[in-house]
This record gives C-alpha cells, sequence and structure tokens, in this order.
C-alpha cells in the first residue's frame, strides 16, 4: 500500500515536509488535515512526482520515484485541486481516465468502454455525458472528475480538496459514494481536506500534519477522544444530534 518514509520538501529555503512518515490502511478513507501552510497539497506534488523531495514513498514496497509514469498511473489515481474546464463532454471526460492503457494509437477497447461506462455508473453523472464542462455547475464538474479517476480503476485514489466547489447536498452525496467505492471496489482514499466537521464524520483516519511533521495519524475517533484537531486548529468542539446519529463539528 501507499506509504510516506522520511518524507521532507522545501520550496526554497521554506521547508514544508519535515521528515513524514504513515502509511495507508487498505480500503479505508484516510484524511489529511491541516493548517493553510502545512504541507498537505505540497503532499500531493510529491506523491505526483511534480516537486522533488527527499526520503521515499512507495506502493507495495516499490519506490515511486523509479516507477515508470505508466504504471504509477495504472496503480495511483490523483484528483488535483485546480481543474480547468476542457472543451469536451462530461463523457469524454472520463475516457481520459483510461489513458494509462492505451496503445500508441489511443484506440479504446471493449475493455476500455466497458471501464468508462462503470465509471458513469458509479458517479451517478449518465445525465451529464452529453454536456460540455463549460456547462456543468462546480459541483457537478467535480463529479465528472472523480468519474474520471474512475475510469482510471487503480487500487488507490488521492483527491485534493474534492469538495470545495459543493453545496452540503453534494458534499454528503460525495461522501456516500467514497464509502460506497471503498467497500464494494476495495479502493483505498487519501482525501486532503480543510473541514474538519467533514473529515470527522467520514473519514475513517485522519493524518494531523502540523509545522510539516506529522503531529497525529491513526483512527478518526481516536483523534477526537484526544482532542488533537481542538489543540492544532485552536477550535473547540461540539456534539450535537439528528435523525438517530450524533455530528461533531467544530466552532
Amino acid at each position: 500500500m501507499l506509504s510516506f518514509h522520511q518524507v521532507s520538501a522545501s520550496y526554497g529555503r521554506r521547508q514544508v515536509l519535515d521528515r513524514i512518515d504513515f502509511s495507508l490502511v487498505p480500503h479505508k478513507i484516510t484524511a489529511v488535515l491541516g493548517r493553510n501552510g502545512s504541507g498537505k497539497s505540497t503532499l500531493v506534488s510529491c506523491i505526483n512526482q511534480e516537486m522533488p523531495y527527499t526520503g521515499s514513498i512507495t506502493f507495495a514496497d516499490r519506490d515511486l520515484a523509479v516507477m515508470p509514469g505508466r504504471e504509477r498511473a495504472q496503480l495511483i489515481s490523483i484528483l488535483p485541486q485546480v481543474l480547468r474546464a476542457p472543451a469536451v463532454t462530461a463523457e469524454e471526460l472520463v475516457a481520459f481516465g483510461r489513458s494509462p492503457y492505451l496503445d500508441f494509437g489511443r484506440r479504446m477497447t471493449a475493455r476500455d468502454k466497458e471501464a468508462v461506462e462503470e465509471a458513469i455508473g458509479a458517479a451517478g453523472i449518465g445525465y451529464l455525458r452529453h454536456k460540455r464542462l463549460t456547462e456543468l455547475s462546480g459541483g457537478e464538474r467535480q463529479k465528472a472528475y472523480l468519474a474520471m479517476v474512475l475510469a482510471q480503476n487503480t487500487r488507490v485514489m488521492v483527491l485534493d480538496e474534492p469538495t470545495t466547489y459543493m453545496d452540503i447536498e453534494y458534499e454528503t452525496a460525495f461522501f456516500r459514494l467514497l464509502d460506497a467505492l471503498k467497500r464494494k471496489r476495495k479502493i483505498t482514499f487519501l482525501v486532503i481536506l480543510h473541514n474538519l466537521t467533514q473529515a470527522v464524520r467520514y473519514a475513517d483516519r485522519v493524518v494531523v500534519l502540523d509545522g510539516g511533521r506529522v503531529r497525529y495519524q491513526g483512527e478518526t475517533a481516536d483523534c477526537v477522544e484526544k482532542r488533537v484537531l481542538e489543540e492544532v486548529f485552536h477550535v473547540r468542539q461540539h456534539r450535537a444530534a439528528g435523525d438517530g446519529e450524533e455530528f461533531i463539528f467544530f466552532t
């Protein structure tokens, strides 16, 4: 599974990540939390081999830095924070997810087309398939991009602030979809989040970055019990009940 071993990264003289160590637990949603500038998105850039770092990032004990990009893309899919809206339909966008598997002629096989259809169905965007991305709302576009990485058919998915453009209804549906995917497809998720309430409600595990280092890693319930988030983010924890479920939120 995806593991970080003493990973450090800097922008010039400013160190952003300082000897990061943690591993994802298979078939779980792990949320990475941290204040602005704590290195959350830098971590994603390191996974994607977009910036230099020391230490190593491995998948099943294989170093990503020496792995061919095509092979890496068949194991780990990444949905970045900043998403463009190319002049394509939602269905065409989802088909981009099959790029790591296509031959030099870029011809899609029956299996590729099947993967695209499965991803469109799983993300629930069948009604959007013929619409151009420029015609979609922020939440709809985010779901189309999720379908694209689903079509990539990887064991690990890395999502950087995936609910930024979603309203609360879309957010809830999005995380329910992730929960279903981890159970039915056995996908392991690494999700970068800034919303603490979302994280404690939907993530199985959390990694809390503080000053470029790992302040906490482990079960979400244990993190809440130890009040790590209050200490790092200087917030207060509250509990409320509704529809037979207890909710934790922060102010």
